[in-house]
């Protein structure tokens, strides 16, 4: 079984050299293609730096499987000691158009359940990480975030679901509007949940369509910074397939609550 903080140590430096390489990268939005849809874009660095990540852990760790978002799985997910989680870049429309708010995001998910996750904010140069049981740390340095009490006067996170709305999100976005929240979408699921974890936000939640690797290593970072994660159903451990919230404790049942009679009232 590798070390926890090993994994977390070369996950670190791994997301930071990645970001490096991302932000270094000339973006020209002439060579940037589509998949999904046509907002849901893709660079050739994105594939250059998910290649480099990919090289890099299965050099170091061969018996390891990898999960991406621009290349096939490698190794079996279902067998692996460990399985990493890799967006090279998310927030790729941000990327796209020279916004921020993008980062490098990796995730090593082990079977004992003990997992590391990364964010790297690529414009602010800073690497958001946590293990868990050993805290959130900011490149490298642990840290502390101040407690948030209630919605009040602070932020919500989310995302759209496949650039639409999300069931019930007019109705739980007004809820916030009622306790005096604001509400933002930063466009990098990611960071959403890294910041969160950091209490520089109350909450996050991303309802509707993600994959393992926009969630998984911000999931790690929002527990790890003593948030509650919940599913649709309630509480959650891992990765929820159909939507997560993550929000401070005080904040958590409510917000919830919200979410899921917002949703209900559509069924």
């Amino acid at each position: 079984m590798s070390g926890t903080r090993e994994l977390l140590t070369f996950a670190e430096d791994l997301a930071r050299e990645a970001g490096a390489q991302a932000r270094a990268a000339a973006v020209v939005r002439a060579e940037a293609t589509t998949k999904s849809s046509a907002a849901d874009w893709v660079t050739p660095v994105d594939r250059a730096v998910e290649d480099r990540i990919r090289e890099a852990i299965l050099r170091r760790y061969p018996d390891h499987a990898v999960i991406g978002e621009e290349h096939a799985s490698v190794g079996d997910p279902e067998s692996a000691e460990v399985v990493w989680h890799v967006d090279p870049i998310d927030g790729t429309t941000n990327f796209l158009y020279g916004l921020g708010n993008v980062s490098v995001s990796i995730a090593a998910l082990q079977r004992d359940g003990v997992d590391v996750g990364v964010v790297h904010d690529v414009y602010r140069d800073q690497s958001i990480s946590a293990a868990r049981g050993d805290g959130v740390r900011i490149d490298g340095s642990p840290v502390v975030s101040e407690p948030i009490a209630s919605l009040t006067g602070a932020v919500l996170l989310t995302e759209w679901s496949g650039h639409q709305a999300w069931p019930g999100m007019e109705e739980t976005l007004g809820w916030v509007r009622d306790q005096a929240g604001a509400v933002r979408i930063i466009g990098s699921c990611a960071l959403a949940l890294a910041h969160a974890g950091l209490g520089r936000a109350a909450a996050t939640i991303l309802p509707g369509r993600y994959n393992s690797w926009d969630v998984a290593a911000g999931l790690v970072i929002a527990a790890e910074g003593g948030l509650r994660i919940y599913g649709t159903q309630g509480p959650a451990d891992g990765v929820p397939a159909d939507g997560v919230l993550a929000a401070a404790p005080p904040v958590a049942e409510p917000l919830w609550s919200a979410w899921r009679d917002a949703a209900a009232a559509l069924a």
